[in-house]
């Protein structure tokens, strides 16, 4: 019996193993032709990472740190207090300027009132000018009559001599006013043309206290969007110079980058629907739309890019950026990090 049984169990230990191969030829086959029809129909990279704009806040102006308003990853509103620098000293240079407009605006008003001060002077002097023409005439007059007196022996030498006498002062004097008037325009006109400098020192002196002013406003360094910010690497007390990167801000706006091959490129259009599979999120299925295609290779906008013409030539198949909108903006999507790796499947059009 136990020898008629062996023969039985070894065929169907055949069979069974013969059903396996079977199963796994023809899963085979059907996972190579669903191979075959997938990749014939899509293109797929798996260089291509979630992006977002890094932007580094540098010092504008030279100084010592007074407080950091901002914890490490904390996120922010655009306009946000982050940094406080000692503003004592551009405080006192913007005070200076301040003075300077002020004592220049000053001299001005001494310009304008001198101007005032010589054209009264001058309406008094034309109105005594007006006295001594009438006095002219006046004895002008006298001195005609008592000629004509001295012919008929109705008046003395003396007395013709005392009017002409009048006569030739009140002339004189005449004449002294009118020079003396222009002696005044001349003036006056001298002290008017001084004007447009003393209101050229002004707006000098009010550029360099609005300049010392944007000086000081740079002691106040803000958040310029919303978003999170980096490492906190800066301490109340720290010196820090102009130009000098204080804290890095990684915008709130996120989007995927995918580098495809050369040869990927004629099946991609702007608009196009693609799906988005994060290292991060595993089983969920994002969806994004190409937004744009780069003009040039990755390697084009390198530090050093390639010259061919050098002699080395090795021919690599180039990668071009293609960068692509999230569709969604839920809660795992908000979860999605700059430089996190994801996976782009795009259907040919």
């Amino acid at each position: 019996m136990g020898t008629q049984k062996a023969p039985g169990a070894h065929r169907s230990f055949h069979t069974l193993i013969t059903v396996i191969a079977g199963c796994i030829v023809f899963c085979g086959i059907v996972l190579g032709i669903w191979f075959l029809i997938f990749y014939n129909n899509h293109e797929e990279t798996n260089d291509a990472q979630v992006d977002q704009y890094v932007t580094p806040v540098m010092a504008r102006v030279t100084g010592f740190v007074q407080e950091v308003r901002y914890d490490e990853n904390q996120f922010v509103h655009k306009g946000d207090t982050l940094i406080v620098i000692d503003n004592r000293e551009y405080k006192s240079h913007l005070d200076r300027a301040l003075a300077d407009v002020d004592h220049a605006r000053q001299d001005i008003k001494v310009i304008e009132n001198s101007v005032a001060t010589v054209s009264n002077k001058t309406a008094e002097q034309e109105a005594q000018l007006e006295a001594a023409r009438t006095e002219v005439w006046k004895t002008g007059q006298d001195y005609q009559r008592y000629k004509a007196l001295l012919k008929e022996e109705a008046a003395t030498e003396q007395q013709l001599e005392q009017v002409k006498a009048a006569y030739e002062t009140a002339k004189a004097h005449y004449n002294e006013i009118q020079k003396t008037i222009r002696t005044t325009a001349l003036n006056t006109t001298e002290t008017r043309s001084k004007l447009p400098t003393a209101e050229a020192v002004v707006q000098s002196n009010q550029a360099m206290a609005d300049n010392a002013s944007l000086f000081l406003s740079y002691t106040v360094i803000t958040a310029p969007y919303d978003g999170w910010v980096g490492r906190k690497t800066i301490q109340p007390g720290q010196m820090v110079k102009e130009g000098q990167t204080l804290v890095s801000i990684v915008s709130k706006e996120k989007w995927v980058t995918a580098n495809f091959k050369e040869t990927q490129l004629q099946y991609l259009t702007i608009g196009q629907e693609v799906e988005l599979k994060a290292d991060a999120v595993h089983g969920r299925v994002f969806r994004g739309t190409v937004e744009s295609l780069s003009p040039a290779s990755g390697a084009r906008f390198s530090l050093l890019p390639p010259d061919n013409a050098t002699g080395n030539f090795v021919k690599i198949e180039q990668r071009i950026p293609v960068r692509i909108k999230l569709a969604e903006t839920d809660d795992q999507t908000q979860f999605l990090r700059a430089g996190m790796n994801v996976i782009v499947i795009a259907e040919h059009q």
